[in-house]
């Protein structure tokens, strides 16, 4: 009797463990639409500092279907990369999240990667879809306003916050500033924990500014309010939006030029120059509309003038950062395409910045 007993109690305790481990499975159903030849896919995933990458499985399409299950004990970044039907690997790969107890469905259209499936990625994939819309229907100078709303209403939905944060849509001092306790030393506390904002190549000068407007202004003109009194309500509310707006690029840049620095695995260094040249273009237009409005409160030309010399600074900056990582990493198609982008931009508002300066 007493081996019987025995016997039930090393089952139960098995069954237990059993469904432990099932409650900690992460599991991705793939689907492949029409026109996508894609015959498998490699899946790794990476260590929870992100350094290394260990491969997991090499999974077949089959009737345009495949899927992958394993046992994780905590969320860490995974990846899954293209087999086409030759054999030979694809050079990009879709990045997210592995998330114990959750299942991804992924699917494969156009080139692209669509994600959804319980309610992690559910909320994935609609702060996904907000972005997307934003970026798509609504001026550049008013997107990051959008999503950074977006993200303060649904700062407790995991998917929500861990999207922005893996694609650095939002910088992440500005995410973590947002997010409440509860998800800051939640599931994924050690995302936010290995994140440690340093003193980047691309470094952008602290200038001063006020927290009526957040657009930038020199100091000088902020002390004694020459700039600020002309604003009336409206202009002061749309200054507010443009400010937030150029804040946020900058310190995006910033953030992207800080994954450069941190040996960032082999392709990924691409399209991180593609995002900083994308940014960069966008905040020359958030730049122009800011200056445009600031010669209608018909500022003076000195005003101008300091205006310009941190516009210059700050582009200088990503100029002597590109510098740094040219010498140990030399020139790729894309970072050339990044610098020469900015070169351009600084020859732009020295131009500019000399004019007012005649005129003066």
């Amino acid at each position: 009797m007493k081996s019987t007993f025995l016997s039930i109690a090393v089952a139960f305790a098995a069954l237990t463990c059993q469904a432990q481990n099932t409650v900690n499975n992460f599991k991705v159903n793939v689907k492949v639409t029409q026109g996508i030849e894609d015959a498998g896919y490699l899946v790794q995933v990476f260590d929870k500092n992100q350094s290394q990458r260990k491969f997991l499985d090499k999974i077949t399409v089959t009737d345009k279907r495949t899927s992958f299950e394993t046992h994780i004990d905590e969320p860490l970044v995974g990846d899954l990369t293209a087999i086409f039907p030759d054999g030979t690997v694809c050079t990009a790969c879709v990045r997210f999240p592995f998330v114990p107890g959750e299942q991804v469905d992924v699917k494969v259209k156009n080139g692209t990667f669509e994600l959804s499936g319980t309610k992690f990625y559910q909320q994935w994939a609609d702060a996904d879809d907000l972005e997307e819309n934003a970026r798509k229907y609504y001026k550049k100078s008013e997107t990051d306003s959008i999503i950074l709303n977006y993200l303060k209403n649904h700062a407790d939905d995991e998917g929500c916050v861990m999207r922005y944060w893996q694609y650095t849509v939002l910088p992440r001092q500005t995410i973590l500033s947002i997010i409440p306790e509860t998800m800051r030393n939640g599931r994924f506390k050690h995302f936010f924990d290995t994140y440690k904002p340093q003193a980047s190549a691309a470094y952008i000068p602290a200038t001063p500014i006020t927290q009526e407007s957040e657009i930038i202004i020199p100091e000088s003109e902020i002390n004694n309010g020459k700039v600020l009194d002309r604003l009336n309500p409206t202009q002061k509310s749309q200054m507010q939006l443009m400010g937030e707006a150029i804040k946020i690029n900058m310190e995006t840049i910033k953030n992207l030029y800080e994954v450069l620095e941190d040996d960032c695995p082999e392709g990924i260094s691409e399209p991180i120059f593609d995002q900083i040249s994308e940014r960069n273009k966008e905040m020359d237009k958030q730049i122009q509309d800011g200056l445009k409005m600031l010669k209608s409160m018909k500022v003076t030309d000195k005003e101008l003038q300091q205006i310009y010399g941190v516009i210059l600074e700050l582009y200088a900056n990503q100029d002597e950062g590109f510098s740094e990582w040219f010498k140990t990493h030399g020139m790729s198609k894309s970072a050339k395409k990044a610098r020469k982008n900015i070169n351009k931009l600084m020859e732009k508002y020295v131009q500019e910045g000399l004019k007012a300066k005649i005129k003066g």
